[in-house]
């Protein structure tokens, strides 16, 4: 007996300003995997950003992770694959295809690896562990990693606290956005991001949101990353004149966040949206929620091969 898997997958935001490699948050926008049992490898690609999903099996992420996990002995698979994530915008797009196939893998085959597993699987093929984290737990993720385990704490995040999302048309090529950090930093700025760090957290245990607008600072990354991202400052003082508590960039970009009230963030996104367009560049617009779970499995239905 086969299985046949829908896993749905949402899309995170790393960093968050202070939280450099160490904070995400998930986010309802969600991309899907369906595998299921066919004569031959193959994947299909559908939703708004169909054109982004590789179909080639040994470049497809979800499909290689999925493989990873699958036993040997495994007859061929069809992937289909609907992505609702905007590709190369620093919104876990990858983390979350990597989940969703080792996801599929484990319930499918019944391997019994339990999340912890999971995640230092995910972390190794990914590369890092802040996006995976947040795609495989849901909520807001902080994670720490050492050379034998990923420690990774869910923090329930508040529900009156709404997201707005502005993705820029450009892109920005993680590993570039990397080779543009420094190898060191100074004292003074590994204390100001440690207490910003310190600070966010404490802001959102304590409903004091207004300490949200220094705890979103950062000088590890963002300083160093803004010129690939043209719009991450004038976007970040849009959306604090119109009355975010804190915006940062998303992962490496070029996707900025706000955290705001909710009744403000269509004015944020409007806003942000503008200071976009005024810095040259198109943009799209989200507003979403907070995903409390990571993978949600669609169905699950046994086939006779």
């Amino acid at each position: 007996m086969t299985k046949r898997i829908h896993v749905s997958v949402p899309a995170s935001s790393a960093n968050l300003g202070c939280g450099f490699d160490t904070y995400a948050l998930a986010l309802e926008l969600r991309d899907s995997y369906l595998f299921e049992p066919a004569s031959h490898d193959a994947i299909e690609a559908n939703g708004k950003f169909k054109n982004h999903v590789p179909r080639d099996v040994f470049r497809n992420l979800a499909f290689r992770a999925f493989r990873t996990l699958a036993p040997t002995t495994a007859g061929p698979y069809l992937l289909k694959a609907t992505r609702h994530i905007p590709p190369q915008g620093g919104l876990g797009g990858s983390a979350g295809a990597i989940v969703g196939g080792l996801v599929a893998a484990n319930i499918a085959f019944q391997l019994g690896h339990d999340t912890q597993e999971l995640l230092w699987k995910a972390a190794e093929l990914e590369g890092h562990a802040d996006n995976v984290a947040a795609a495989l737990l849901g909520q807001l993720v902080v994670n720490v990693r050492t050379d034998q385990e990923i420690h990774a704490a869910q923090i329930p995040f508040p529900d009156d606290i709404g997201i707005c999302l502005i993705v820029p048309s450009y892109r920005v090529a993680t590993t570039k956005a990397r080779l543009d950090l420094p190898s060191t930093v100074t004292l003074e700025d590994a204390i100001a991001n440690l207490g910003r760090a310190s600070l966010f957290l404490a802001a959102l245990q304590t409903s004091r949101y207004e300490l949200l607008a220094l705890a979103t600072e950062d000088f590890l990354h963002q300083p160093y990353r803004a010129e690939l991202n043209p719009v991450l400052f004038p976007c970040i003082r849009a959306a604090m004149d119109k009355g975010a508590y804190g915006s940062a960039l998303s992962g490496s970009g070029p996707t900025v966040i706000a955290l705001a009230p909710p009744d403000h963030v269509m004015r944020v996104a409007g806003a942000m949206a503008d200071a976009a367009t005024e810095s040259g560049f198109s943009c799209e617009t989200y507003v979403v929620k907070v995903a409390d779970q990571g993978p949600i499995t669609v169905n699950v239905a046994d086939q006779k091969p």
